[in-house]
């Protein structure tokens, strides 16, 4: 089993390891390291790129408990130095933390649980199960978040099993054995997640909830952090207009 240096330390941009094995993929080179620092994608976090010393790291999967790194080009095993591409990996740390407090805004303040997260290149979305959110839902859990992210709270990070997670108020229940890992946004939020998150509320930078749509039987939310919700015009994001978004059934 490859040690997953990104669960003890999400900052780690560099490191050493050993190529065990390379396997095809998705018909791709696929490095299996003894430590990797590599985000597998899962959770609706995409998996990290970067680089096994002059390979491309082009995605990286996880399969039967493995971290496979999809290459450009095939490597030998042996010792090797790694890279993340760490601009991207930050933005999602950016976006995903910002989706922990977003999600737990909703839900605790206007009863609209989350039900699905998917962190895309461009905006981020969650779907909400319940009403139809107003105009003032989605401002009011915009500028809840905003307050939670410019009061620079600590996000730490818990074990316990899901009993205990439970008690100490988790967002939502799993089911699932054993001790597992949450990400706690003090004060806002507690859930479970094997996910890389930052340290720091602020580091979040600001969130933008750009409109919502009906997607079945539920509503998909729009949003953006950091960089990414820099809005068109220098008017404060609670007065934007938001239009209907359209997304394919």
């Amino acid at each position: 089993m490859t040690e997953r240096l990104y669960l003890k330390d999400p900052y780690l941009k560099s490191f050493q390891a050993r190529v065990l094995e390379v396997r095809e993929l998705e018909g791709k080179p696929a490095a299996i390291l003894d430590r990797s620092a590599f985000y597998p994608e899962g959770g609706g976090q995409p998996g990290d790129r970067g680089t096994l010393g002059a390979a491309s790291v082009v995605d990286t999967q996880e399969r039967g408990g493995a971290v496979l790194h999809l290459l450009d080009r095939t490597i030998e095993p042996g010792e090797v130095a790694a890279r993340i591409d760490w601009p991207r990996r930050f933005d999602h740390m950016q976006q995903h933390t910002g989706q922990h407090l977003l999600s737990a805004m909703f839900q605790e303040r206007f009863g609209r649980p989350t039900v699905s997260f998917h962190l895309g290149s461009e905006f981020s979305t969650i779907d909400l199960r319940g009403e139809e959110p107003s105009d003032q839902v989605l401002e009011g859990a915009e500028r809840a978040a905003n307050l939670v992210i410019f009061d620079d709270r600590p996000v730490n990070v818990r074990y316990g099993t899901a009993e205990e997670l439970a008690e100490l108020g988790a967002r939502k229940q799993v089911e699932r054995e054993g001790i597992l890992r949450a990400i706690e946004i003090e004060g806002a939020d507690l859930q479970p997640c094997g996910g890389t998150h930052v340290k720091r509320t602020a580091q979040i930078g600001m969130m933008l909830v750009r409109g919502c749509a009906k997607i079945r039987q539920d509503w998909r939310v729009e949003f953006a952090c950091g960089g990414r919700a820099s809005p068109p015009t220098h008017q404060p994001s609670c007065i934007l207009s938001r239009a209907p978004l359209t997304f394919p059934h």
